[in-house]
């Protein structure tokens, strides 16, 4: 899958990680480890809806496009921020993933606590600490075998209470990945 990524993706995704070395804080994107990382986990989850809260520019959902059109779904993306929704808009058109993405400007606690069960989440919203919220409104939703992955956990706003109760959790196992800010990936049970 990634060995058979279109040039045009290609050139969009080069183009953002240019953009992300350039200046962290505009996009606040993952690293290409991450995004290949979550693109495996999305590809094996069961069948259900895919789910992005934190949209940024387009980056992972570009990503995640590969294994939405893998497993015959769409994902859907969301973000509060207007400027990085038609960011991301363009960036997915461009790169030719608009069949397998739909970009929402709105709320992340809208749309994770909407009804259709998940098969994978990806949860990368600001400010970090939010991420506990978001947890609690997407494990119950989670399909049994799906998959949630929070980023930024370890950031300079430590999550150590979103950390135990992922831990003391018994409807997921959970491991947290030390990656650059700390990925915490959840699997329900």
């Amino acid at each position: 899958m990634f060995h058979d990524i279109s040039p045009q993706m290609q050139q969009v995704m080069r183009a953002l990680e240019e953009q992300l070395e350039r200046d962290q804080r505009s996009l606040r994107s993952v690293d290409s480890d991450v995004a290949r990382i979550l693109t495996l986990l999305a590809l094996s989850a069961p069948t259900g809806a895919f789910l992005e809260l934190g949209s940024s520019g387009g980056y992972s959902s570009l990503w995640l496009s590969l294994a939405a059109r893998a497993k015959r779904v769409t994902l859907t993306t969301v973000d509060l921020d207007e400027k990085k929704v038609a960011l991301a808009r363009t960036n997915i058109a461009q790169a030719g993933a608009d069949g397998s993405v739909q970009v929402f400007h709105g709320d992340a606690f809208d749309y994770a606590g909407r009804s259709e069960p998940l098969a994978f989440c990806f949860s990368d919203i600001e400010p970090p600490e939010n991420n506990a919220k978001i947890y609690e409104l997407i494990v119950p939703r989670l399909v049994p075998g799906g998959w949630l992955v929070v980023d930024n956990v370890t950031s300079p706003r430590y999550q150590k209470e979103l950390l135990e109760r992922a831990h003391s959790d018994p409807r997921v196992d959970c491991v947290l990945l030390p990656f650059p800010k700390g990925d915490l990936i959840c699997r329900k049970c």
